[in-house]
């Protein structure tokens, strides 16, 4: 991990995102160096292959902001988007996209309210070429070392294009480095997912074998591709493309196929299904897998806030700090080294809470509507849930759960002052699950690839398929390492429910949630509609927001600031940019 992502830690800091794409064809922007010298010597072209990784696993997540030019998701992140955390902020983009859904217009620079900015793909995927095409040229690696390079690539490619696919539905498909003057038109569905499929199959065959010293401990091996193609086969199963009809109707019922696999067929859930089950094997004689060793809590601590642990087979892996640039601060909860201050105005929204088990395994009653309850109720009732609740949350006046054993007076709400420079009581509580006894450290490594996805898949395309024990069986494994008994159910129905409350739960602010939604044709159900959060009043003789236990009063049920939450069927698939659109190449999406 340290010398490649050193490279990314500078790359990331230091990278502006390029509007015109003509700049950008010009160079490979690692060093300002031209081709020639950045492929001269191995150590020259670690900082390519950096940048390659560094732009293409960034998809979704709101890396640039303030200081560099910026496009979607901007200061939001999926989360936000799909309700799982509700944000009181009333500027940038967060609440444009939430009331009015995703529109194709010349705001936010010309890249409209949406979940990504479509042109950067194709600059991201184009770093990722020109390592394959030119590592040949470098003199001290040897023929094995120039081989996994392009594997990597490969895999990096065929990763960017299944992010694409899962937003857009089939795209263009850039298979060398382009140039100003290519054009290409937007692929069908099913083109797109065999040219992702040939990548990983391709990535899988030169990476087999080949393990990666502690030192390059991150970059692509033979799980990663077979996880992208398994990623890429459960997709393709899921109802938005496993249809005899789109969910609406291009112009040209021709083009459907570019948004739909236009025919429903029961065996890509089994396909799907082997996938997975292909992942979870080569994780097990690898080195990666569920972490269950009896202890719920430590186990689902370290999986999700823990970096480089073995049931995380691909993270992003920037640790900048001492910057008010990154992820960072649309996540966490307080500040600790940088001022990060955008997580101190989120918190997770009343319906996504509610998805949250009690350690038994029965439904939380929190509040009833109109009631106003003592904060000593809020708190008693937090201490009742599940293990991953409890993991992943922080609760106003409680002592985050997930940070007791460091022993850091930094996660003492009564200790210190660092727990009273958060701003508002936003939401019913706030997200910490990446930093798992994270002591002083800010940063963390965002989980793109964890083993437990694999068994959610596994136990959804089975369940699918009509095989409920093996369902059962792959569900079973995440509910118990998340502290609670097997779920005893094979109604395919109730089945299908189960699995997808457990995919809220186990991957809460993971990126998961709203494409889930879309592809299971719910977004009306699961994202749009009314979102509530809980409000918080002070005891007698407090001025300031609580923030301390005995400084809180009483708590009631109330929408949050958006409200009601947009949702049009158009937003199945996301919007192309209109700038690429106007260029009369590439055909929008139904509805934009």
């Amino acid at each position: 991990m340290k010398t490649l992502f050193k490279y990314i830690i500078l790359i990331v800091a230091s990278f502006q995102m390029l509007a015109c794409a003509d700049d950008f064809l010009e160079t490979p922007a690692v060093t300002g160096m031209s081709i020639d010298n950045v492929f001269s010597t191995a150590k020259n072209a670690e900082g390519a292959i950096a940048e390659a990784y560094a732009t293409i696993l960034s998809s979704g997540l709101p890396v640039y902001t303030w200081n560099n030019t910026v496009y979607m998701p901007y200061e939001a992140t999926e989360g936000i988007m799909g309700g799982e955390d509700v944000c009181a902020i009333p500027w940038g983009y967060m609440d444009k996209l939430c009331l009015s859904g995703m529109i194709a217009n010349e705001e936010n620079k010309g890249a409209g309210y949406t979940d990504d900015y479509f042109p950067n793909n194709y600059m991201y995927i184009r770093k990722a070429w020109l390592v394959y095409e030119n590592i040949d040229k470098v003199p001290d690696m040897t023929e094995r070392e120039k081989a996994i390079v392009k594997a990597e690539m490969q895999a990096l490619v065929a990763f960017r294009y299944m992010e694409m696919l899962k937003r857009y539905g089939g795209v263009p498909l850039a298979k060398k480095t382009l140039t100003a003057e290519d054009t290409e038109a937007r692929s069908t569905v099913q083109q797109t997912i065999d040219y992702i499929i040939e990548l990983c199959d391709a990535a899988a065959e030169t990476l087999d074998g080949h393990t990666w010293s502690a030192e390059w401990l991150g970059r692509v091996n033979k799980g990663i591709a077979l996880a992208i193609k398994a990623e890429t086969l459960m997709y393709a199963a899921r109802p938005l493309f496993n249809s005899d009809e789109p969910y609406l109707d291009m112009p040209n019922p021709e083009d459907n196929e570019i948004i739909c696999l236009c025919n429903y067929d029961k065996e890509r859930w089994k396909v799907a299904a082997e996938a997975n089950e292909a992942v979870i094997e080569w994780g097990k004689a690898n080195g990666f897998e569920l972490i269950s060793t009896g202890n719920p809590n430590v186990d689902f601590g370290t999986a999700v806030g823990t970096p480089a642990n073995k049931e995380v087979l691909l993270a992003y892996k920037q640790n900048m700090m001492q910057d008010d640039n990154g992820i960072y601060k649309n996540y966490t909860f307080v500040t600790l080294n940088t001022y990060h201050d955008l997580g101190w105005y989120r918190g997770i929204s009343y319906e996504m809470l509610c998805r949250f088990r009690k350690a038994d395994g029965t439904d939380q009653h929190w509040i009833n509507e109109g009631e106003r309850l003592d904060c000593s109720i809020y708190r008693e009732k937090a201490m009742e849930l599940e293990p991953r609740a409890l993991m992943s949350l922080f609760f106003y006046g409680v002592n985050p759960q997930n940070n007791i054993l460091s022993g850091n007076e930094l996660y003492n709400v009564n200790g210190t002052d660092w727990h009273l420079l958060y701003k508002e009581n936003d939401g019913c509580a706030k997200n910490c699950k990446f930093w798992y006894e994270a002591d002083g450290r800010e940063w963390f490594e965002f989980p793109i690839y964890r083993m437990a996805e694999f068994y959610l898949n596994a136990a959804e395309a089975y369940n699918e398929y009509g095989n409920s024990s093996k369902a059962q069986e792959y569900v079973d494994a995440i509910r118990i390492r998340g502290g609670l008994k097997k779920c005893g159910i094979s109604n395919q129905t109730q089945l299908r429910e189960l699995i997808q409350r457990e995919w809220a739960v186990e991957f809460y602010n993971e990126n998961q949630f709203y494409p889930h939604a879309r592809h299971w044709k719910m977004g009306d159900k699961m994202i749009g509609g009314m979102h509530h959060r809980f409000f918080f009043t002070t005891a007698p003789g407090i001025s300031d927001s609580p923030r301390r236990t005995d400084e809180f009063g009483d708590f009631y049920l109330g929408n949050c600031y958006v409200g009601v939450y947009a949702w049009y069927p158009r937003m199945s698939l996301s919007p192309i940019t209109l700038s690429e659109i106007n260029k009369g190449i590439i055909i929008q999406n139904p509805g934009y």
